[in-house]
């Protein structure tokens, strides 16, 4: 039995290690932030795929509007469902290409810190708990991996795009 809390407990830092990744990521995405050219931030590549600063807006709206109420409502005993994102709606509940870049990442650090400090606070018996979520009942450990691939997948198509996007003072590719 010590040996299954030590792993539940070893699971539960590694988890929101990895949730607080993001938070190593701004500080060094912040460094070099003046690559991406001021105009470029806010265009969309497509229509349906969101610009640099939708993308951490989305990111941003989702700690605060959905991750962080969820995990309040489950320490309240309140918690009916755990919501999941809508990214689409999230892209435009705020008119994110109307701020600066480095405000979004400021405020993302703010909400992710939050969360990353709620969860830490979380008693472990309530990391147990099942919730329905979408089609399933999931515990915090599922929800909190769910966050997780969340951010993998929004960061990952947008690197994709800028690795493939001609930026000054980036030499073009040459096939």
């Amino acid at each position: 039995m010590k040996r299954q809390l030590r792993d539940e407990s070893e699971l539960r830092e590694a988890l929101i290690e990895q949730l607080a990744y993001l938070l190593q990521e701004i500080a060094a995405l912040e460094q070099v932030i003046d690559l991406i050219p001021e105009p470029l931030q806010g265009v969309r590549p497509v229509p349906e795929e969101p610009s640099v600063r939708e993308t951490y807006g989305i990111l941003v709206a989702a700690d605060e509007q959905v991750f962080l109420p969820a995990v309040q409502a489950l320490e309240a005993g309140v918690a009916e469902a755990l919501p999941l994102p809508d990214d689409r709606a999230l892209q435009t509940v705020e008119d994110w290409n109307a701020y600066p870049l480095p405000k979004i990442l400021e405020r993302l650090q703010r909400s992710r810190q939050e969360l990353v400090s709620r969860l830490q606070k979380t008693p472990s018996e309530l990391w147990e708990c099942k919730v329905p979520c979408g089609e399933a009942s999931w515990d915090l450990y599922q929800y909190v991996y769910f966050i997780i691939q969340h951010d993998t997948e929004l960061l990952r198509a947008l690197a994709y795009r800028l690795h493939g996007a001609y930026l000054p003072g980036k030499p073009r590719p040459t096939f």
